[in-house]
């Protein structure tokens, strides 16, 4: 009698799992960041254990990086569905309508972006534009991008220098005389070593992961703008959740744009204790030229965003400058 009630409890306890385990959902998250980048991919992993925190294992993350899909290459295959999540930063896909690159122009005020009618708007520009529904628009930290060199800056400026950087750190490299190089930022460390580039810009915290400190010993401040990264999945997926699956992944969503700042700072603090332990030094723009840094930052990324997406990049900014998140 035992042995049979001990059975059907088995039974019962099997079909309760697998029925569990059945209504699970697993969503496959495209990435186009590795650990290895972990400043940046701290976001991710943020939002993941907070899907975890909040929904237990009603929703689970499968995550693949950029070795099954190049980064500049992953906007479309979480549009066909191929992939339910992207994890980027929207100067990949600038070319395809990228708005959220520009989101980088905003400070890191988590709560301003929802109240200033912001986050909505970019939600729905990518719903329209791309079938893609925003889950969150986080920083990584407060303290956004960065220029290191090789030597120092001299006469307030790094005229005629070769700094690497892509479209979107240009107007600052130009402000102070230098020369923009478009390569690849897996080529950056052999520019240096090799004489090719004097400097790059890159995102505050990075500098240690990629081992740039070892060919520039020179990072310069202060910082300027926000890295901002979006996690977007497709519309059709999102569509055949449950309510509470959609909500679960809403509020992870929002729990890591408001943790992003804190946990980004403590991470760049790190490494900036470390970096200067290995004799990487700070150089610092005139504190008179700031604001113009700041603002020529700001003004290019705008630029390129009513380039690529016109009247909506256009509305965006109106409501990040009025709420304060812009210059």
């Amino acid at each position: 009698m035992k042995m049979r009630s001990f059975i059907a409890s088995a039974v019962s306890a099997g079909v309760l799992m697998a029925a569990t385990s059945v209504s699970a959902a697993e969503l496959k998250v495209l990435a186009s960041w590795n650990k290895n980048i972990w400043p940046t991919y701290v976001v991710l992993d943020t939002f993941q254990k907070n899907v975890a925190k909040i929904g237990g294992d009603k929703v689970t993350l499968r995550i693949s990086g950029p070795e099954v899909v190049p980064g500049f290459q992953q906007l479309q295959p979480v549009k066909s569905g191929v992939f339910d999540i992207l994890f980027t930063h929207g100067v990949y896909h600038m070319g395809s309508k990228g708005l959220a690159a520009v989101t980088d122009a905003l400070n890191a005020d988590p709560v301003g972006k929802r109240t200033s009618g912001v986050w909505d708007h970019l939600d729905k520009f990518y719903q329209k534009t791309h079938g893609l529904k925003l889950l969150a628009i986080s920083p990584s930290s407060t303290a956004g991008y960065h220029i290191f060199l090789k030597d120092p800056i001299k006469g307030g400026n790094w005229k005629g220098r070769k700094i690497r950087g892509t479209q979107t750190y240009h107007g600052v490299i130009k402000l102070f005389g230098g020369e923009p190089v478009v390569m690849p930022g897996s080529q950056v460390y052999s520019a240096l070593e090799k004489g090719v580039v004097d400097g790059a810009a890159w995102p505050a915290a990075g500098m240690l992961s990629m081992k740039h400190f070892e060919v520039a010993k020179h990072k310069v401040r202060p910082t300027f703008g926000t890295s901002t990264l979006p996690i977007l999945i497709n519309m059709g997926k999102w569509k055949k959740l449950k309510k509470d699956e959609q909500s679960i992944l809403l509020s992870a969503g929002k729990m890591t744009e408001l943790e992003m700042p804190w946990i980004g700072d403590q991470l760049q603090a790190k490494e900036d204790a470390t970096l200067a332990a290995k004799g990487v030094k700070i150089t610092r723009v005139p504190a008179d030229q700031i604001p113009a840094m700041k603002k020529a930052f700001s003004d290019g990324l705008w630029a390129l965003g009513e380039k690529c997406c016109g009247e909506d990049s256009k509305k965006m900014r109106a409501l990040a400058v009025k709420a304060g998140l812009s210059p």
